[in-house]
């Protein structure tokens, strides 16, 4: 077997590929961020092209050094008491990873055990809340990468909200990807990344925290630095930053957010949506099935399939002869699913239909039937 000789491509649900203005963003001059101050305000003109993105009005919106796990900690770590109970929306490996933080602060995760092949029903969440009627935080993951299923963050929202309890959501993976109004929908903490759909290298948290969440805060009253949402309140209020930022990830950022934002947000979502249906019918046309069980279920970010032959094996196969690295997954998912990428720049006819085409030539390659002209012309129709 010899390596067929291409550019790689990378079309796993983040780290993404960069786009070369991105990469062109990441060797500007460096500067001192603690003390130059037109850093600072390229600071606030980072959280300003945020504001619309993660419909964060009102809410206070910052960017920390450090991947999404962080921001999410830290929305635990202020919200949860000792003995708090915590409704955990448990229907997708990072849904369900949400339990251990909660018992790692001292709280009383409930998980319901939702289904984890279709998103959260809204009216299961509100019995339980009606059932617990004690639970003070909820927890939600927007868009679970693992398995691809997609909670409608909007009615959950609804829910939570009317029962007064005060509601987490990981939008690491739906950051940039797919409508979000924290403000209006009733979100306390929202926490994204700069991996996934906005293309920018890993290392970056953006964290939107209500009024509500704000207080929460004071009331758990958390002792911690890196992590509170006061310290960093009090340091941008003095117009500089409690620890050194990094400059070139800020900038690199910023590239990315000029570039949506030049596309348009309605654009931008409406290419999510295409390649979501594209990578489903490219997948079921190569005679694969879609670990999600209906398409409005499904990520607009990432789309997961099982395989007739151990993922592993698959996977290798596809990134050794053809340059192009699909992911696994995690978990109790491991092993027997694979998921192609559709984030940001992935979300494009080209890039699903490469993905497609690769994964049907890698099946034929072991000895399994696949159409790959009709799985690819299927990709191409989806985008029409």
């Amino acid at each position: 077997m010899y390596r067929r000789f291409s550019e790689r491509r990378i079309l796993t649900p983040g780290p993404t590929e960069l786009p070369q203005s991105v990469k062109a963003a990441l060797v500007r001059e460096t500067t001192n961020p603690d003390l130059d101050p037109r850093f600072f305000q390229e600071y606030r003109e980072v959280v300003e092209m945020l504001r619309p993105i993660l419909g964060a009005w009102r809410s206070r919106v910052y960017v920390w050094v450090g991947e999404a796990m962080l921001g999410l900690e830290a929305a635990v770590a202020n919200a949860v008491k000792p003995g708090a109970k915590v409704l955990v929306v448990d229907n997708g490996v990072y849904g369900a990873g949400f339990a251990d933080l909660v018992r790692m602060y001292g709280g009383v995760p409930v998980t319901p055990g939702f289904n984890w092949r279709r998103g959260a029903d809204p009216a299961a969440v509100e019995r339980v809340l009606e059932r617990e009627r004690d639970v003070e935080v909820v927890t939600l993951v927007h868009c679970d990468t693992p398995s691809t299923v997609y909670n409608d963050l909007r009615e959950v929202a609804k829910v939570v909200s009317s029962h007064g309890a005060l509601l987490i959501v990981d939008a690491v993976s739906s950051i940039a990807a797919d409508e979000i109004k924290m403000d209006e929908w009733g979100v306390d903490v929202l926490i994204g990344g700069s991996q996934k759909a906005l293309n920018a290298p890993p290392g970056l948290t953006i964290l939107a925290v209500s009024k509500k969440a704000f207080e929460k805060a004071g009331d758990v009253g958390r002792q911690s630095f890196y992590m509170s949402y006061r310290v960093w309140d009090d340091w941008l209020e003095k117009g500089g930053f409690p620890y050194t930022m990094s400059d070139v990830l800020l900038y690199a950022l910023r590239e990315s957010l000029r570039r949506i934002h030049e596309e348009g947000l309605a654009s931008v979502y409406q290419r999510h949506k295409a390649a979501r249906e594209a990578a489903r019918r490219g997948v079921e046309a190569l005679g694969l099935e879609p670990y999600v069980e209906r398409v409005e279920c499904n990520c607009p970010t990432a789309t997961a399939f099982k395989t007739p032959v151990p993922a592993p094996r698959l996977r290798r196969h596809i990134w050794e002869k053809y340059g192009v690295l699909l992911a696994g997954s995690w978990g109790q998912l491991e092993g027997d699913v694979m998921r192609i990428g559709h984030m940001g720049i992935q979300a494009s006819a080209d890039q699903v239909a490469t993905a497609v085409a690769v994964l049907g030539a890698a099946l034929q390659d072991m000895g399994i039937a696949a159409n790959v002209g009709k799985a690819v012309e299927a990709v191409l129709d989806a985008f029409k």
